[in-house]
């Protein structure tokens, strides 16, 4: 019994999506371009969640064929007297298109959760059987609501060239919204053909 518990836990906190909501946005005069590299720049506090955020995203376009690198282990310089002296840096180290996530909001929460629940039962001497319900999860739970962007920039145009907008629910893992909010971005930009097909 507490392995069938268990299981219909685990059933129903993976079924439990991260993200919940996106929207994209791309400049009408759009046309992708031969890029040698894609930097994955993360602007977040939390160096652990900037870490899987960027290295998720550079797997996921890895994976298709994208020639990706994050941005903590690659950028060197974070600050510059122009966007000339930008751009040319960026050329310096081989990339030609940028993703950079922010931040938006953060929102705080109650999120109640459906409650599960186990019979249990006590033989009496004389055949008698009292029975009662015993809750085993559910409750009140305190998630943050966090909704970031991400903007992806090119070498050869002014200002984002394509926007992505996510919702998802935190609620003290890094790891999975990380993997939600890199999975779905990298799968809008291959959908929405930001790069020339892989050879």
């Amino acid at each position: 019994m507490k392995q069938l518990v268990f299981v219909i836990g685990l059933i129903f906190l993976l079924a439990q999506p991260a993200v919940f909501s996106q929207t994209t946005w791309k400049s009408p005069g759009y046309k992708p371009g031969t890029m040698r590299k894609v930097m994955v720049l993360a602007k977040i506090k939390n160096e652990a969640a900037r870490q899987q955020l960027e290295d998720y995203t550079v797997k996921f376009l890895a994976d298709k064929g994208i020639d990706a690198v994050p941005a903590y282990r690659n950028l060197t310089r974070t600050k510059f007297e122009s966007r000339e002296a930008f751009m040319a840096y960026m050329d310096s180290i081989d990339v030609d298109g940028l993703l950079v996530y922010n931040v938006e909001e953060a929102q705080k929460v109650m999120e109640q959760k459906p409650t599960v629940s186990i019979g249990v039962g006590v033989g009496g001497m004389y055949g008698g059987y009292m029975g009662a319900s015993v809750p085993v999860s559910g409750g009140a739970n305190m998630v943050v609501i966090l909704s970031m962007s991400g903007k992806f920039y090119t070498r050869w145009t002014t200002g984002a060239q394509w926007i992505i907008s996510l919702s998802g629910k935190y609620d003290g893992q890094t790891d999975k919204i990380s993997y939600s909010f890199a999975k779905t971005t990298a799968k809008a930009m291959l959908k929405e053909g930001l790069f020339l097909p892989a050879k």
